[in-house]
């Protein structure tokens, strides 16, 4: 959960840097809605919807938790996402020869 957690937080202060940014650059017109963060792993969407003190969260540092209040004033919505939709997940993990001829389509 912590990678995620601080992938997503990272992630995160990024995206509302650049949308910051190019609004004041007037480049995009539109940039009202929330931006979508898509992550595979519940752990890191609860606890960045949620402040959650247990013993899986309690070691990560405070400087990852601005993604709660990020998602707090809507800036960010973090939704979850399978592993068949995630087209990172391939690149995080071992898989099969079969699975990455389906992903890639050799």
């Amino acid at each position: 959960m912590e990678a995620e957690y601080v992938a997503a937080c990272e992630v995160a202060k990024e995206a509302i840097w650049l949308r910051k940014f190019l609004t004041d650059l007037e480049i995009v017109p539109n940039m009202h809605l929330p931006i979508t963060l898509y992550c595979d792993n519940s752990g890191a969407i609860a606890n960045s919807q949620e402040p959650r003190s247990h013993k899986q969260g309690k070691h990560i540092e405070r400087k990852y938790h601005p993604i709660r209040k990020i998602v707090h004033h809507g800036g960010v919505v973090v939704i979850q996402i399978s592993s068949k939709q995630n087209i990172a997940d391939p690149f995080t993990k071992p898989s099969r020869l079969k699975c990455l001829r389906v992903t890639y389509r050799i």
